[in-house]
């Protein structure tokens, strides 16, 4: 099999080096804007890789450059101004497609082209990180649990004391933050698509770490989109996250959507068009990023993930909550590497937009991730008793 990853950052650095390793793969092509950083990591990773330079807004070049492969993989973002591209010529080339998509505005566009790529007779999986990715997955395994699902909430938290998660260094990741968290994003709520204020409807969680709860907020993600569709009967479902430490609260970033920063358009300054997220971003790097040699004995908190999921069973409120400990680049990359392979020795094709809760098995999929070190943990809550966290024992699902 023959995979194209488009952007070779942080995040596609893993799924390429994963994808690298993978049974029956022929060549993995590193598709980059900056030639020299593909072709290093190509030098490094070896094998069946190879290091192409790639402009995904030349539709010519992009077009020209994944006509070759099986299946085309795109890291890049920010996911709501990139995805358009790369979709649009995976369906004019017939291949088949996997992102890490996040933003919800980015899952809203990709929805759009569900009959094209229908008719293109191509799969397209979405969503395929830690949150969307492993949350729908997690969401899907409480629901099957269940004879009737009313509610999923998805969670999550990421460290920026991480080196490599410092928004010093997050580049595409920094503009999602500041898409999905000012404005308003959908909250699929008592049966009804709402529009909610973002970083609003706080909600006290406990993750594996910190050791007190953390709060998080309404974020622009994808969840409540595709699992408001595929998850039969479900009234609410919802997605909140925030930033860690609290000096990096993601309620902060609120303040450039109060002075006219936070909107995806340019501003004249005289004489010069620049765009006003990229103002925001330039006053964060100065101002607000956090020194982690200023929080040497901070907990290590890295990723964490948190998926609630309530409904009856045998009559009786149930509800099961599913945490996970990880590091952001490998739970997104791994995620995708392994969706890749999927779609890639697929024997039954599934055409159009499709999600992960929609498409992948959950057994197969948590215990790829478990040979790569992850721990699931989980814990049910019924008759109004609360289990204490156990390693979730997936050889039984």
């Amino acid at each position: 099999m023959k995979y194209l990853v488009i952007g070779v950052g942080a995040i596609g650095t893993v799924i390429a080096k994963d994808l690298a390793q993978a049974k029956n793969t022929t060549e993995v092509g590193l598709a980059d804007i900056n030639l020299e950083f593909a072709q290093e990591l190509a030098d490094e990773i070896g094998g069946h890789t190879k290091a192409i330079h790639v402009d995904i807004y030349d539709e010519n070049l992009l077009r020209k450059v994944i006509k070759d492969y099986d299946v085309v993989v795109n890291a890049t973002g920010p996911f709501y101004k990139t995805v358009r591209y790369v979709v649009e010529a995976c369906i004019n080339e017939k291949v088949d497609y996997v992102d890490v998509a996040d933003d919800s505005a980015a899952v809203e566009v990709l929805f759009e082209y569900d009959k094209r790529c229908k008719e293109a007779g191509i799969t397209a999986l979405i969503c395929q990180g830690a949150s969307p990715g492993t949350t729908n997955i997690l969401a899907l395994l409480g629901s099957k649990q269940l004879d009737k699902t009313n509610e999923i909430h998805t969670n999550w938290i990421v460290s920026m004391l991480s080196e490599s998660n410092n928004i010093r260094s997050l580049g595409a990741t920094y503009y999602h933050a500041l898409e999905m968290s000012t404005g308003t994003n959908p909250q699929y709520i008592n049966g009804k698509m709402k529009r909610v204020p973002s970083a609003s409807g706080t909600k006290d969680i406990q993750f594996i770490a910190p050791k007190d709860k953390y709060p998080v907020h309404y974020v622009g993600h994808g969840e409540p989109l595709t699992l408001s569709m595929h998850i039969p009967n479900v009234k609410t479902v919802t997605n909140r996250g925030n930033l860690w430490p609290g000096a990096v609260d993601i309620s902060n970033l609120k303040v450039f959507e109060a002075i006219g920063l936070a909107d995806d358009t340019t501003i004249n300054i005289n004489g010069t068009e620049l765009n006003r997220r990229d103002i925001a971003f330039a006053l964060i790097s100065e101002q607000f990023a956090v020194d982690p040699k200023k929080f040497k004995d901070a907990e290590k908190v890295e990723t964490q993930l948190h998926v609630e999921v309530n409904g009856e069973k045998e009559g009786k409120a149930v509800m099961y909550e599913y945490t996970c400990a990880c590091e952001m680049n490998p739970a997104t990359g791994l995620s995708a590497s392994y969706a890749a392979q999927v779609v890639a020795h697929a024997k039954k094709k599934m055409t159009g937009i499709v999600a992960p809760e929609q498409y992948l098995e959950v057994k197969p999929y948590l215990q790829y991730l478990e040979s790569k070190g992850f721990e699931f943990y989980v814990s049910v809550t019924k008759d109004g008793k609360t289990s204490e966290p156990s390693l979730l024992k997936t050889e039984g699902i």
